[in-house]
C-alpha cells in the first residue's frame, strides 16, 4: 500500500469519526444524553450501523469522540491567540471564540454527566488549556498596563470564562463588554 493511499485512508477515517461525533453532539443538544442510541447516532450521521460500529464500538466511545471533537480546535485557537500581540484583541478573540462555542441548550451539562472517564479527561484538558490561554492573556495585559494591575490572572480567568459561559446567545457582546469593564484599568463611574 502506498503512503498516499494510507494517508487518504487516515484522512477519510478522521473525517468519518468527526462527522459521527458532530451528529452525536447535535443529538445531545436536541435530546440529551439519555436519548442517545447507536441506531439514532447512525441515522443522524447518515451512516449504516455496521459503519458506525467500525468507528465507535459503543456509546462511551462515541462520547469520547464528542469530547475529542470539542477539544479539536484548541491548537488553532492557541496559535491564533499567540499571533495576536495586543492583549485586548487576544481577550476579544478568546471570549468571542468561547462564547460562540458555548452550547446554550444544556447539552454540555448533559454530556459531562454522562461521560466515561477517558472523555472527562479530554474535556478537563480542553478546559484547562482555555483557562491557561486566558490567564496568559490577562497576565500580558497586566504586565503591559492595559489591564488593571490588581487582576490575578490565574484566579480571575475562571470568573471571566464564567461570564462567557453565561452569555446570552442573542447578545454575546454584552458578556464581552462586561469582561472589558472588569479588566479596564480606569475606574468606572457609578451609574444610578
Amino acid at each position: 500500500m502506498s503512503d498516499d493511499w494510507a494517508q487518504a485512508r487516515l484522512q477519510h477515517r478522521s473525517h468519518q469519526e468527526q462527522a459521527i461525533a458532530a451528529a452525536a453532539l447535535t443529538l445531545l443538544s436536541e435530546r440529551g444524553a439519555g436519548a442517545l442510541s447507536m441506531a439514532g447516532i447512525a441515522e443522524a450521521a447518515s451512516v449504516s450501523r455496521p459503519t458506525l460500529y467500525r468507528y465507535y464500538p459503543d456509546i462511551d466511545a462515541v462520547l469520547t469522540g464528542v469530547a475529542d471533537l470539542i477539544a479539536s480546535h484548541d491548537d488553532r485557537l492557541e496559535e491564533a491567540v499567540s499571533e495576536e500581540a495586543d492583549p485586548v484583541a487576544r481577550l476579544d478573540l478568546l471570549l468571542g471564540t468561547f462564547i460562540a462555542s458555548v452550547d446554550h441548550s444544556g447539552a454540555t451539562a448533559s454530556l459531562r454527566a454522562s461521560l466515561p472517564p477517558p472523555a472527562r479527561e479530554v474535556l478537563a484538558r480542553h478546559e484547562s488549556r482555555i483557562h491557561r490561554l486566558l490567564a496568559h492573556t490577562l497576565a500580558a495585559g497586566v504586565d503591559s498596563g492595559v489591564f488593571r494591575p490588581d487582576l490575578s490572572p490565574v484566579l480571575d480567568a475562571p470568573l471571566i470564562l464564567g461570564l462567557a459561559l453565561a452569555a446570552d446567545p442573542e447578545h454575546p457582546d454584552r458578556a464581552r463588554d462586561l469582561a472589558h469593564r472588569l479588566v479596564d484599568p480606569t475606574p468606572q463611574e457609578e451609574t444610578s
